[in-house]
């Protein structure tokens, strides 16, 4: 392991975007910092001037007063038909984490369902920082998207991929440890989606692990949000974009709030065919998107191991 100066992620700044159309310069040069941060790091730190400081203060100071709810008034928000949906809190391998988990949150009615579970009379400006956040975000996603697609010169495949693309949201808690040695916040894994978004309080934790075995120390500001490249994304361009490895460390006596979107598609995810030749021969058999979460149900899962490698290498 390397042993100068900290590894840091890259800055990109969307901000200056505007009405940019593909082709033109301030397009193709954030196109192409993408590019060149998803290949190498598989995350970056975009700079979104749609999410204000403003926002996420406003976010996070109405999940800090959820979280602070009574455990069993939490304990009502269930999802049984699906893992990771609804209350989940005090797990084995997450001894410090809460989070509360909703799949398709734009259209499925969850947040509302959430509000109106943890509050007698509801709650309004929760539902619409929370609806208001996820839809900016994921403006930011689809931009992204569109930049890798076209970066490909597949974007004739992009309408279709949107179409089955869903947004899922998670509010995360984890715990403080009251103590300065660090202690895991949950098992180091990775995400098994298309691309996550993610933002967090004034609390650092998160982790980052780079190609070569280092770990990079992520440190946003409020007005900045993570971008990492999920299993799904990696899987789609036949491993040409980087997945990440990341886990959360916690020290100290604070908590540590995020809110995390992760956008995933329903149905088969197959890499296209203009991204196979001699130089870069298929990795991956056609896998389902979804069914990659059992993953985490597995003793490899809870050791960290790939969904894909495990379960839809070719080499199997």
């Amino acid at each position: 392991m390397g042993s100068g100066p900290a590894l840091e992620l890259p800055s990109i700044d969307f901000s200056g975007l505007g009405d940019s159309e593909p082709g033109s310069g301030d397009w193709d040069s954030v196109q192409d910092a993408i590019r060149r941060a998803l290949e190498e790091y598989g995350c970056f730190l975009a700079l979104y001037d749609k999410v204000t400081v403003e926002l996420h203060d406003e976010v996070f100071h109405q999940m800090e007063e959820m979280f602070g709810l009574p455990a069993e008034t939490k304990r009502q928000f269930v999802d049984p038909t699906r893992p990771y949906d609804g209350y989940l809190a005090n797990l084995p391998l997450n001894p410090l984490h809460e989070a509360m988990g909703m799949r398709d949150a734009l259209n499925s009615g969850a947040i509302e369902r959430l509000a109106a579970l943890m509050w007698p009379e509801g709650n309004a400006k929760l539902c619409e920082l929370l609806n208001t956040y996820l839809r900016r975000l994921s403006e930011l996603d689809y931009t992204i998207q569109k930049m890798v697609f076209r970066s490909f010169g597949v974007e004739r495949y992009l309408d279709s991929h949107t179409a089955s693309t869903l947004h899922a949201l998670r509010l995360l808690r984890y715990g403080a440890p009251e103590t300065e040695e660090a202690r895991p916040g949950g098992i180091t894994h990775y995400d098994t989606n298309f691309v996550t978004m993610l933002q967090q309080n004034h609390v650092n934790g998160l982790e980052v692990e780079t190609k070569h075995g280092d770990w990079i120390k992520v440190r946003p500001s409020a007005s900045s949000t993570i971008v990492m490249l999920g299993e799904s994304f990696h899987g789609w361009s036949n491993g040409r974009l980087y997945c990440p490895r990341h886990r959360v460390m916690m020290r100290g006596h604070e908590a540590r709030l995020s809110i995390g979107i992760f956008s995933g598609v329903e149905g088969t995810v197959r890499c296209p065919d203009e991204l196979v030749d001699e130089q870069h021969p298929l990795l991956f058999k056609p896998f389902d998107a979804e069914g990659l979460v059992r993953i985490f149900a597995t003793p490899e899962g809870r050791n960290g191991a790939s969904a894909l490698k495990t379960f839809y290498s070719v080499s199997n």
